[in-house]
């Protein structure tokens, strides 16, 4: 028996407004997703750094302080820096200490900064990296001394948390609600409740159920794929001060594009089994 024309109306008009929402939620859910500050490892891993470095002050101090340390057997320059800064062992410790000033973060320490003794221990984690960038093998003392060093040049006891997040020009209460583990499972909680709500509403009718899910998840996977091949293709089509942002970004666009390739797979498959159960429900 058809159901009558209004009840198939109100039936669609539904079915949208639960499309329209998973699609809103997924990319919010996203988008903190991309925020994470564990995602820091990855997106060195892919940022080209001697670019960003080139003519400043910073880069010309770090070549000439690491040059100058007694231990080295071989001449460092910035592109030397940036292959030891992108391997796997180097961004992932980075990425611990993106995750622990996030961390400090929430618990509204701003005072928060590492100290010399933090980054010896992150010196001695990367000790068989360092062997390779100086061509030496590292003794404690080089390791004491390489970390008193760093300190020096990055000024650890100034790099607070609050003097980031001060010199970025945000309130703090801006990047502690965007990093806050709880806004995330807020975004995951509102998509599963309205996944739940698809499929109670669509008992019986399991195939309609995945393609109306189905189709915003791939539309939000084709929005963030879309978006990091443009800004990470064509930075030409920017202009000025965007122009100038799209290389600190390259790493981010890389991981936006991971996202939209997954969110696409997750999307497809839905459709997928949309399309090899509908036959049988009909």
């Amino acid at each position: 028996m058809k159901k009558p024309a209004g009840k198939r109306f109100f039936d669609r008009v539904i079915s949208i407004l639960l499309s329209i929402m998973m699609l809103i939620f997924t990319c919010i859910f996203t988008a903190l997703l991309l925020m994470r500050a564990g995602n820091a490892a990855m997106i060195i891993r892919n940022t080209d750094i001697e670019e960003i470095l080139s003519d400043t002050e910073i880069a010309y101090y770090l070549v000439s302080q690491l040059n100058s340390l007694p231990f080295h057997e071989t001449e460092i320059d910035l592109s030397d820096i940036e292959h030891f800064i992108r391997t796997d062992a180097v961004s992932n410790e980075i990425g611990n200490v993106a995750t622990d000033f996030a961390r400090a973060l929430n618990n509204n320490d701003l005072g928060y900064h590492l100290t010399t003794e933090n980054m010896l221990v992150i010196v001695q984690n990367l000790e068989p990296e360092l062997n390779d960038l100086f061509g030496h093998q590292m003794t404690e003392e080089d390791n004491i001394l390489l970390a008193r060093t760093l300190d020096d040049i990055l000024d650890l006891e100034g790099l607070t948390v609050g003097g980031i997040i001060y010199d970025v020009g945000l309130d703090t209460n801006v990047p502690r609600l965007l990093l806050s583990p709880y806004l995330l499972f807020g975004a995951g909680l509102l998509i599963l409740i309205t996944l739940c709500v698809i499929f109670l509403l669509n008992l019986g009718k399991t195939s309609k159920a995945f393609l109306i899910s189905g189709t915003p998840i791939i539309l939000s996977g084709f929005l963030y794929l879309l978006t990091g091949v443009i800004f990470s293709t064509f930075p030409d089509l920017l202009s000025g001060r965007l122009h100038t942002l799209s290389r600190y970004t390259v790493g981010v666009m890389h991981l936006v594009i991971r996202y939209g390739i997954g969110l696409t797979a997750i999307g497809a498959t839905f459709i997928v089994i949309y399309l090899v159960t509908r036959n049988r429900q009909r």
